[in-house]
């Protein structure tokens, strides 16, 4: 919604008060969109995952929302809770890479140590890969490659990615997936060492409609390596709630 990609935070969420009203066939999944707009302005999930709590079994096992739990669990660092929410979708096919992702990063949270990957991980890396070779035009692939390359210490091959990705779809060209790839590309920064690029990439996404935003800046552990710099408390102070 405009509204929320602006951060015009309290109207967003009236509009979904006067939607639930005359919407309440769709009150679950409205309820929980209207939740997410709390987590995003003040960083407080607990609305969102009490809303998401209370969907009807037809809805909770929608995928979507089932990897929002997993970064709930991400979130507070139930490393334990993610890996079995993770496990439940092994083979599912349709989000073999998305899932494989998620396992990389859960790996990458629980040690500091560079040491080589794991087969699977390679393994993974390689499968997304030809995925990107053969649907080069897919943006969201190569992204995502980026992003696993950035974990698995590929630092020339990731940067390079997620520049590409970001070239491929600029926000002048797309203002809805376009900051998305610039997100990205801050986290693959973030990975690689590089954290100057990385503040003054999410400088830029502060500023810009669909950027980043205060929840997601303070609880997404994909920035857990920016958090000991003291330029971060500092952005996060420019994004926090002014009411």
């Amino acid at each position: 919604m405009t509204l929320t990609e602006t951060r015009q935070f309290r109207a967003a969420k009236s509009v979904y008060d006067r939607l639930i009203e005359l919407l309440p066939d769709q009150r679950p999944m409205l309820s929980v969109q209207k939740a997410r707009i709390t987590y995003l302005a003040t960083g407080d999930d607990a609305a969102l995952r009490s809303a998401i709590a209370s969907l009807p079994s037809s809805i909770a096992d929608d995928m979507g929302v089932a990897l929002l739990r997993v970064d709930f669990a991400l979130n507070h660092h139930d490393w334990l809770g993610a890996r079995e929410l993770l496990e439940k979708f092994k083979g599912t096919e349709d989000e073999e890479d998305l899932i494989g992702c998620y396992y990389i990063l859960l790996a990458r949270l629980q040690t500091d140590q560079p040491g080589p990957a794991p087969p699977s991980f390679v393994e993974h890396r390689e499968h997304l890969n030809q995925k990107v070779q053969t649907s080069p035009e897919d943006i969201n692939l190569l992204s995502r490659l980026a992003i696993v390359d950035a974990w698995m210490h590929n630092k020339e091959a990731a940067i390079s990615e997620a520049k590409r990705a970001v070239e491929m779809l600029p926000i002048s060209e797309d203002a809805g997936e376009g900051p998305d790839m610039v997100k990205n590309l801050a986290i693959v920064y973030t990975w690689t060492d590089e954290l100057d690029l990385a503040f003054e990439t999410l400088a830029s996404l502060t500023k810009t409609p669909s950027g980043i935003y205060y929840g997601e800046l303070k609880l997404d552990p994909r920035w857990a390596p920016l958090r000991k710099d003291p330029r971060f408390e500092k952005l996060l102070a420019e994004l926090a709630p002014k009411d």
